[in-house]
């Protein structure tokens, strides 16, 4: 009897784990299936994660193109071949921290690009076309820069005997007639436009034979394969002068007609071409290469190993900064256009060395420039028959415009004290006016 209670207590007791036992499973259920399931995919905030990627991916081109600022210029191949723009450009970059990707093709091709939109600006030398290209609503500003002038080029020994002539047209119509090489650019640059306009002058509308050479190519690489065959070529004079230093064995034959005068224009190209343009930058190159400071820089070029700039500044700004009280020598009266320079500019010109005789007698060397130059840049009207030299004591002295025009040796000395002096080989010695101020075409 005292043994059945204690098992009886011992089935209870195992009733009761059996039964807590399958109570505990309940609750763990109910711990799943409360929110952590639920927390964990909204608290991530993997939702916002993403919009920020799309933020940071906007921005991210920005950066390369404000830090990478850059223009495409095309432009000739005379201001490459010649240096300049290897001197000047650096200054624009520094200034502005625009870098420019210079393409160097003839003025044709340049102007072309334009047209195509292409490049941001250019920088070109044949007025007649850029003219055209405004017209045409292909560029929206258009700024004088600077000018040079083209030279006829040939060997020392010049077979054609064209040396010393002034007029352009005559002196390819001899060097067609005696059949002496040729080389033309050919390449639609603005020298080869040049020289077409100048054939077309001397009544030949399209040269041949086996005496013109059309290269299609560059200033520099034409003036080379003339130098090598000892040919002829019509050349701008900055790249003939660069490449003379490096060893060019050709010489300066004609010069000084007016035909000849090389002008350079910059043109910002219209944007509507091309959305990618940029004309704002375009319009910086263009404010930096016509302000005073720039052409300052642009008139030194050359000086250094020539003694006389390459290339003239012209822009407007610098012009205008110019006193006009500074010029010391003027071409006046019936000429297309009077022009006036001062002692400098004169200086910077191409001179000639000539023998003549002094107020003593003896033969002695002048050194100036030709007078015919002077007036071949003023363009002479066609009525016109005298010069008058105007001296700055107010002594004037008439010349028959045909005897001047035949003597090829007549210059305008510099003198040691300043100014300068009429050197007139041939001619009696009264006609050696000193001090002339102001030559008068009448």
């Amino acid at each position: 009897m005292s043994k059945k209670p204690t098992i009886l207590i011992y089935l209870l007791i195992l009733l009761s784990l059996v039964l807590g036992a399958c109570a505990t499973p309940t609750p763990a259920p109910t711990e799943p299936a409360a929110p952590v399931a639920t927390e964990a995919p909204a608290e991530p905030v993997a939702t916002e994660a993403p919009t920020e990627p799309p933020a940071a991916a906007t921005e991210a081109p920005l950066a390369p193109t404000a830090g990478d600022k850059r223009i495409i210029l095309a432009t000739t191949t005379s201001t490459e071949d010649s240096g300049l723009l290897e001197v000047i450009l650096p200054d624009f970059t520094a200034q502005t921290g625009i870098e420019v990707d210079v393409v160097a093709v003839g003025t044709g091709q340049a102007l072309q690009l334009g047209v195509d939109g292409n490049a941001d600006v250019l920088l070109v030398h044949a007025r007649a076309r850029e003219d055209e290209f405004m017209t045409n609503g292909d560029g929206v500003r258009r700024e004088e820069v600077m000018y040079n002038d083209f030279v006829i080029v040939g060997p020392a020994s010049d077979p054609a005997g064209i040396k010393g002539m002034t007029d352009a047209a005559a002196a390819l119509k001899k060097l067609a007639d005696s059949s002496a090489t040729f080389i033309s650019r050919g390449d639609d640059s603005g020298t080869h436009t040049k020289e077409k306009s100048v054939w077309k002058a001397a009544g030949i509308e399209e040269p041949s034979g086996d005496w013109y050479v059309s290269a299609g190519q560059g200033m520099g690489d034409v003036l080379n394969m003339a130098n090598e065959q000892q040919a002829y070529t019509l050349a701008d004079r900055a790249t003939y002068l660069a490449l003379v230093k490096e060893g060019l064995d050709l010489v300066v034959l004609v010069e000084g007609d007016k035909v000849l005068f090389n002008p350079y224009g910059v043109i910002a190209v219209n944007p509507e071409k091309n959305a990618a343009i940029q004309n704002d930058l375009a319009n910086q190159f263009i404010d930096w290469i016509i302000s005073v400071p720039t052409q300052e820089l642009i008139g030194t070029f050359g000086v250094a190993d020539f003694g006389a700039p390459l290339f003239i500044p012209n822009s407007e700004l610098y012009n205008a900064s110019k006193p006009a009280a500074a010029a010391a020598l003027k071409v006046t009266g019936k000429v297309t256009t009077e022009m006036a320079w001062t002692e400098e500019e004169v200086k910077a010109m191409e001179t000639m060395d000539v023998e003549a005789p002094n107020s003593k007698g003896v033969e002695e060397t002048y050194t100036g420039v030709a007078i015919n130059a002077l007036l071949a840049l003023a363009g002479l009207d066609p009525a016109a028959t005298t010069v008058t030299l105007i001296a700055n004591d107010g002594f004037s002295k008439d010349v028959p415009l045909a005897d001047l025009q035949a003597c090829a040796s007549c210059i305008l000395s510099f003198r040691s004290n300043g100014g300068f002096s009429s050197v007139m080989p041939g001619f009696d010695k009264s006609f050696g006016v000193k001090g002339v101020v102001e030559i008068v075409v009448k």
